[in-house]
């Protein structure tokens, strides 16, 4: 059997309040008139009663609503990733915000965003790699306020936070090897095409660095299974084994340190590895996996005080783009 939701105005009945007066509870609205003892007794009535807010509805009553959207970033899940997603949300929650999560990893299509438009959301998160004045356009006729891109490059369209998840992750790792004095660094790109675009920023990273170094860089592409890592390794064993390679990510590091060591080749004496993502993982293999950080809490924070700010105030945030993440290196036995 279906039941209807309970209201307002079923509040109201169970506490012997008019609906006004419920409203200005439930919304924390200040009001001399309402006495401790009204408001403990809405308040109650509410929890007995399991009443939750229609978030569309009150934003249609009052043009705009608490509602944050956050659309899934545009390559696939993984353990960082989905960390650093439910940091965002926190952070948001904490600072009073209700965040709408968008699944489709392609981006807001204009169809996405006249569905999402119709809640009234407050602001919005965008990946700067997907976004369109289009889609701007129609969130922003809506009554949208506050806009941030996310990406690694600045965006003409919105305030952007620079991530330094993608060449700057790469340039950690080769800096960390050039300091160790290694003079060839081998690059994994994995060939899944969801994450290629990312593996290729990271060796653009690795790239940057070797040329102010003199190094060599050479480019490994590998599918994420353990057949794949093998022939790649017996490929290096018959053309030369690279001096020091970067992983990619933690992951594929320990993919390919697990077929090195099948092949009996020694980690870091005849290879050193690092990865990326410094997932716990890192410490748990032997050798321990040199691994780049991010520091995901910071700069989750960093995005939700940015949205925060963006809302409430009176006039456009300075778009000059800042550069959140910064890289660091955590160094264990691999290197």
């Amino acid at each position: 059997m279906s039941h209807r939701p309970v209201t307002s105005s079923d509040v109201a009945r169970r506490a012997r309040v008019s609906r006004a007066t419920v409203s200005y509870v439930l919304n924390g609205k200040v009001d001399s008139r309402i006495s401790a003892t009204t408001r403990a007794r809405v308040q109650a009535a509410a929890a007995d009663l399991g009443y939750t807010p229609h978030a569309i509805a009150r934003s249609l009553r009052t043009g705009r609503s608490n509602l944050i959207l956050l659309p899934q970033p545009p390559f696939p899940p993984g353990p960082l990733l989905d960390a650093f997603m439910e940091l965002i949300q926190a952070c948001l929650r904490e600072l009073g915000y209700l965040v709408v999560v968008h699944g489709d990893r392609s981006g807001l299509d204009a169809d996405s965003a006249r569905l999402w438009a119709s809640m009234r959301p407050v602001g919005a998160i965008v990946w700067t790699d997907t976004l369109s004045a289009d889609t701007l356009d129609i969130l922003r006729n809506a009554g949208t306020r506050a806009f941030l891109g996310l990406g690694p490059e600045p965006s003409p369209l919105v305030p952007t936070l620079l991530t330094q998840i993608g060449a700057g992750v790469g340039a950690c790792a080769a800096t960390h090897l050039a300091a160790r004095g290694y003079t060839e660094i081998g690059v994994i790109v994995p060939r899944e095409a969801g994450i290629v675009r990312l593996g290729l920023r990271r060796l653009q990273g690795v790239s940057r660095v070797a040329c102010q170094h003199g190094l060599e860089v050479r480019r490994f592409d590998l599918a994420n299974d353990l057949d794949s890592a093998a022939e790649l390794v017996d490929g290096w064993q018959r053309a030369g084994l690279p001096r020091a390679v970067f992983t990619y990510n933690d992951e594929y590091g320990m993919l390919l340190m697990r077929a090195l060591q099948d092949a009996g080749v020694r980690v870091p004496e005849d290879v050193a590895l690092v990865g990326a993502d410094n997932l716990p993982l890192c410490a748990l293999l032997r050798p321990k996996l040199s691994s780049v950080a991010l520091d995901i809490q910071a700069s989750a924070q960093a995005i939700a005080n940015r949205v925060h700010a963006s809302v409430i105030a009176e006039a456009p945030l300075d778009p000059t783009p800042i550069t959140i993440d910064e890289p660091r290196i955590v160094v264990r036995e691999s290197t």
